[in-house]
C-alpha cells in the first residue's frame, strides 16, 4: 500500500491525548481519551476535516483509563470497532486500570496518589471490545500502510503502530520530562519496567523517525537512545 500517511494529534485534556491517522484510504482513532472526552474528541475531528462515520478503526496502544475511557462513547458515535491487545483487554471488559502500575520514581508515586483519586471520580465505562488481537497486526485493511507491535512492559498488552513511513505510536512506552520537555522520561508507572525498555530498544532496531507519545512532544529517535542511556 503506497498512500501518504498524516498523524494528527490531538490533546483532550491535562493528562489525555489521542491521534488520528490518516491516509486517502481511510482515517483511524489512535486512543480515545477518558470518559466524558467524546464531545472535545468529535470537535478536535471536525477541526482537521474528519466527520465521526470517517474513522474506521479505534485502536487502544494499552488497558488504562486515559487511553481508553472514552472509547466506548467513541465507537457509539463514529461506529468504529475498538481494537485492544489481548493481554490488555480486560481492562476494557472491566472498565479499571490494568494492575499493577509500580511508580517508578518517588515524584511518581504521588502523582500515582493524586492520580488514583482524578480516576475515581471519572471512571471507565466497561464493554467487550469489538476485536481482541495478538500482534504483529497490519492495518492495511483499514487504509492505513502500518503495523501494530507488542511492546510490553508499561503494561502487558501495550502496542506500538509503527507506520511504514517510519513514524510510531508509542502509547506510554516513554513520557515527556515535566521540567525540560525536549527530553524523554521514563513512563511515571510500569507493570515492568525492564520489559518497557527492551521494548523500545526493539523499536528502535526498526529506525522510526519520529514517536509520537501521549504525555509530551514527539521526539526524534536520538532523545529515545538518550533516555536508554540514562535509565535503562
Amino acid at each position: 500500500m503506497n498512500t501518504i500517511v498524516k498523524v494528527i494529534s490531538l490533546p483532550l485534556g491535562p493528562i489525555s491525548r489521542m491521534f488520528l491517522v490518516q491516509s486517502d484510504a481511510g482515517v483511524i482513532a489512535v486512543d480515545a481519551g477518558m470518559a466524558g472526552q467524546t464531545d472535545r474528541a468529535i470537535a478536535a475531528f471536525a477541526a482537521h476535516g474528519v466527520a465521526p462515520q470517517d474513522v474506521r478503526l479505534i485502536l487502544i496502544t494499552h488497558g488504562h483509563i486515559d487511553h481508553f475511557g472514552g472509547a466506548k462513547a467513541l465507537r457509539a458515535r463514529t461506529g468504529a470497532p475498538v481494537a485492544v491487545h489481548t493481554l490488555d483487554a480486560d481492562a476494557l471488559r472491566n472498565g479499571k486500570n490494568m494492575e499493577p502500575m509500580t511508580p517508578t520514581t518517588r515524584l511518581t508515586a504521588l502523582l500515582r496518589r493524586l492520580g488514583a483519586q482524578m480516576v475515581a471520580s471519572d471512571p471507565a465505562i466497561a464493554f467487550e471490545p469489538d476485536i481482541v488481537f495478538e500482534t504483529p497486526w497490519r492495518l492495511d485493511d483499514y487504509g492505513i500502510a502500518g503495523e501494530v507491535i507488542h511492546t510490553p512492559g508499561h503494561t502487558p498488552g501495550s502496542i506500538t503502530l509503527l507506520l511504514d513511513n517510519g513514524e510510531a505510536i508509542v502509547g506510554d512506552l516513554a513520557t515527556g520530562n515535566w521540567l525540560f520537555p525536549k527530553r524523554a522520561a521514563p513512563p511515571l508507572v510500569a507493570w515492568d519496567l525492564d520489559r518497557n525498555w527492551a521494548s523500545l530498544r526493539a523499536l528502535l532496531d526498526r529506525h522510526p523517525t519520529r514517536l509520537y507519545i501521549t504525555h509530551g512532544q514527539p521526539f526524534a529517535p536520538e532523545a529515545l537512545y538518550t533516555l536508554l542511556k540514562h535509565y535503562a
